[in-house]
This record gives C-alpha cells, structure tokens and sequence, in this order.
C-alpha cells in the first residue's frame, strides 16, 4: 500500500527551475526528468522507510529522508506524516546538503 503523496509549495519552482534547465539541453528532456523525479515520488510513496535519513530531531529520530533519481543527479526530500509522504524538495545532489532543511511542513 502507498502513502498518499502531497507536495511542499515551493518544490514547484524546484521542479521548474530543473525542467527548464533541461528543456534548454534538448527538446524533451525535461519532461523525462519529470517523469523519473514521478517514478521516485512513487517509488517512495510504497516504501517510504528505503529512503536515506538526512534530517533528524533532537531526540535523534528520523524527520527527513531522501532518495535518488534514477539517470539524474537528482534527490527526492521528503517527510512521512501518517498516511501521507510529503514531499519537501527536489534537488540537484551537488546542492549543499543541508538544502531544504529550512522548509516547514
């Protein structure tokens, strides 16, 4: 069984800002990058706990996981609150790391 997927409302422009960038390369490819950051989303909606943790509380408890795309240098943040996965950032796996650790639910 999958989680329910929502999305933080900034993870929008993370995917327009990669999209664009990649439609700028050639012609499509932009829209495969969508299809596999889909792909990953989906992917850790039926196994959420997979994920690598990248974000922890101060009781040392996993917030925050991340997982990447297959064939870009891509990652998928997300949190598993309940029944839901939200996703919290997309971003390119040469960004700092701590990138999107300031967004709130």
């Amino acid at each position: 069984m999958s989680l329910r997927v929502e999305y933080h409302e900034l993870v929008d422009l993370d995917l327009l800002d990669a999209w664009t960038w990649y439609e700028d390369q050639e012609d499509g490819l932009g829209d495969r990058f969508l299809g596999a950051i889909h792909a990953t989303v989906v992917r850790a909606s039926r196994w959420p706990n997979a994920g690598r943790p990248v974000l922890r509380d101060d009781r040392d408890e996993i917030v925050e996981r991340k997982v990447p795309a297959d064939g870009f240098p891509y990652a998928v943040r997300y949190r598993i609150l309940g029944d839901r996965l939200l996703v919290m950032a997309v971003l390119h796996q040469s960004r700092h790391p701590n990138f999107g650790d300031d967004r709130q639910p």
